[in-house]
């Protein structure tokens, strides 16, 4: 996802068949109860697999490719209220895999992330989206509160994290990739409580970042790209004109008109 490739996948695990899928259970968080109905157009692999519905999203739990993986520290969760904005992100890998490579290039980046190179105590990112359009739970809890990611560069807070898996510095995110991300910060947006509009801006203070050190107050549009919070160049080019002209206004259209 950034110049030194924050999701590399491990060698020889992609393509791994994916894992007998969790038994399907619904997710609320006590802002409305009423389920958010977002069409997705979304290409799905050929075996069916039980998904979440995260307020109308339907994701791949972590279970369907973690194969028993585990956190190797503590997690955190954001205090109430504290989940400000929307982060989007790249993987920085290939674009050039099937549906059944998913689950091995999730665990590809589960590795890198919890190894020696960024000793992270999970996958940084709390929600995946692939090529084929279909959403993955990321980093462990992600579907049942905020649960803090990290990210090359240091993690300045309050922020939920949203991955393209792929490379979108010259190729944009395909269609059915775009569309899912639209839906997920869209659904993100409506269990925090984030304004999307475009032009929506939240105000908060740093906890550090190579590109804002602790401390500094730190202004932002609620629905932003990596680069804006790290010295990177992640999510890329093609996908961080989608973050910057599109997805605010796409998000926000998706969302139950304000009384």
């Amino acid at each position: 996802m950034v110049n030194q490739r924050q999701g590399v996948p491990a060698a020889g695990d992609a393509g791994a068949a994916p894992p007998q899928a969790l038994s399907r259970r619904t997710f609320l968080v006590g802002l409305s109860a009423t389920a958010l109905a977002i069409p997705l157009t979304a290409v799905t692999p050929a075996k069916a697999h039980a998904r979440i519905p995260f307020r109308g999203v339907d994701v791949r739990p972590r279970a369907d490719w973690a194969q028993g993986l585990t956190p190797t520290g503590p997690l955190q969760q954001e205090r109430p209220g504290d989940t400000r904005f929307l982060l989007v992100h790249h993987t920085a890998s290939s674009n050039d895999y099937d549906p059944g490579d998913v689950p091995g290039l999730l665990r590809g980046f589960y590795r890198y992330h919890t190894g020696p190179d960024k000793k992270w105590p999970d996958i940084a990112y709390n929600f995946l989206v692939d090529r084929y359009g279909t959403v993955w739970e990321g980093r462990t809890g992600s579907l049942t509160g905020p649960v803090m990611p990290d990210a090359t560069g240091g993690s300045q807070g309050f922020a939920q994290l949203g991955c393209f898996i792929g490379n979108h510095q010259a190729e944009a995110p395909t269609p059915e990739a775009r569309t899912s991300m639209t839906a997920l910060l869209a659904a993100l947006a409506d269990t925090y409580a984030i304004d999307t509009a475009p032009g929506a801006t939240t105000t908060f203070v740093s906890r550090g970042s190579n590109r804002w050190p602790a401390g500094t107050t730190v202004t932002t549009t609620t629905i932003a790209g990596h680069r804006d919070m790290s010295l990177t160049t992640c999510p890329g080019d093609a996908a961080y004109a989608l973050v910057r002209d599109v997805f605010p206004a796409a998000v926000t259209a998706l969302r139950p008109t304000p009384l």
